[in-house]
């Protein structure tokens, strides 16, 4: 039976907490650029608690078909390095933990497919997938028990997100639908991901909704009860950030940035101007990092980096030095030293190139969020605009 979504949504928003007020934060950063491995564009998924980074980069190569090759990074404080391949093409970083292990995904030699990937001490350790060789897989984070977690296809040909530990895949299982993907791990060992729950076309989507799902040692939880959503991330202390699907009458359905934790979801709201956001990551002081823009829920283009902290939202590009020279369209983690990698866009020639913010004491006086502004959002390289709905793609799944 399809849902009203309009009544859905708004029985669920009425239960949430008031958006948090908006003003600017007590600290600024400094902004340090990683570069790329040998192209014009780069994007940093992941930042560790000591202070490593992993992405995916332009390699400055092209394919038989002329298709840029891009391949995974690792940066722990000098030049990008390349985590190379499967043989094939292409690979991405996704996630790392302190201990030193990064995983994410590559293709296989040939190009037929690509897996789940593991790389730790200059080795790369392919993952497999649960239908065997021959079958697609992507590791999304990795955490301090050195559990990976991501999805893949099975025998009959939907996803399933699993968890690998010490040697073996397992899946985890759905909320009724079709498809699962698990996308966070906290190193409690609680996954959270997106679920479908039926089979029924969502009529704003086009396909069957996903929902925010946790997995906690057997017990599944539909977190978004009555209303499709994405989890991106869980820390310690088992808060779940991710977005939220709002039907909008312009866009015909928006993502809003939600926080939950023990049964409350509260809506962290959007800035002025903007109708969308989302909630990449949150680390365990409670800081939340993502994006806000304009457009189609499963399209739009993030045009600035958000922070909410103490209760309230900024907008990262207030924070950094006015002659940067950058401009911050996606916050994607914030490790606990609250330092947060984010998508800058180089000014001068509209690449998007990984970038490190950096937490340094200040007297930031408080102002609002300003309204966002078209002559304030850079106009991106055509190159620039294929690596971030990669980037978008893979971070949203569907």
């Amino acid at each position: 039976m399809k849902r009203n979504w309009l009544a859905t949504v708004a029985g669920l928003l009425f239960l949430v907490s008031a958006i948090p007020e908006r003003a600017a934060a007590q600290v600024s950063y400094t902004i340090t650029d990683l570069g790329t491995l040998g192209g014009d564009n780069s994007i940093p998924y992941w930042i560790t608690n000591t202070g490593e980074v992993v992405g995916v980069s332009d390699t400055g190569q092209f394919d038989a078909f002329g298709n840029p090759v891009d391949h995974a990074f690792r940066w722990v404080g000098g030049p990008l390095q390349d985590l190379q391949t499967l043989g094939g093409n292409d690979s991405s970083a996704n996630g790392a933990n302190a201990e030193g292990q990064a995983v994410g995904i590559a293709d296989v030699t040939g190009g037929s497919t690509s897996h789940a990937v593991l790389w730790q001490g200059g080795t790369m350790a392919d993952l497999g997938a649960l239908n065997g060789p021959s079958g697609f897989s992507f590791a999304q984070l990795v955490n301090g028990s050195r559990q990976v977690i991501g999805a893949s296809t099975t025998a009959d040909g939907t996803f399933r997100g699993f968890v690998w530990d010490r040697g073996v895949m397992t899946e985890l299982g759905t909320l009724g639908g079709a498809n699962s993907f698990a996308l966070g791990i906290n190193d409690r060992g609680q996954v959270v991901g997106i679920s479908q729950v039926n089979d029924i076309v969502d009529p704003i989507l086009g396909f069957p909704d996903f929902h925010g799902t946790l997995w906690d040692h057997g017990e599944m939880v539909n977190l978004t009860p009555g209303a499709g959503a994405d989890a991106f991330n869980i820390n310690n202390k088992s808060q779940v950030v991710g977005r939220l699907l709002i039907p909008d009458s312009i866009e015909g359905g928006v993502a809003r940035a939600y926080v939950w934790q023990e049964g409350v979801l509260t809506d962290l709201g959007v800035p002025a101007g903007d109708d969308n956001s989302q909630a990449n990551s949150i680390n365990d002081n409670g800081q939340i990092v993502g994006a806000a823009g304009v457009g189609f829920i499963e399209t739009y283009a993030p045009d600035r980096a958000l922070l909410w902290q103490n209760g309230r939202l900024f907008d990262l590009n207030t924070l950094i030095p006015g002659d940067s020279g950058y401009h911050l369209i996606v916050a994607f983690d914030i490790n606990a030293r609250g330092q947060i990698v984010v998508c800058a866009v180089q000014l001068s020639t509209g690449n998007i190139h990984a970038a490190i913010l950096t937490p340094q004491p200040s007297n930031v006086s408080g102002a609002p969020v300003a309204p966002r502004t078209e002559a304030a959002v850079p106009a991106l390289s055509e190159s620039a605009k294929r690596l971030l709905r990669f980037a978008m793609a893979k971070r949203n799944k569907h």
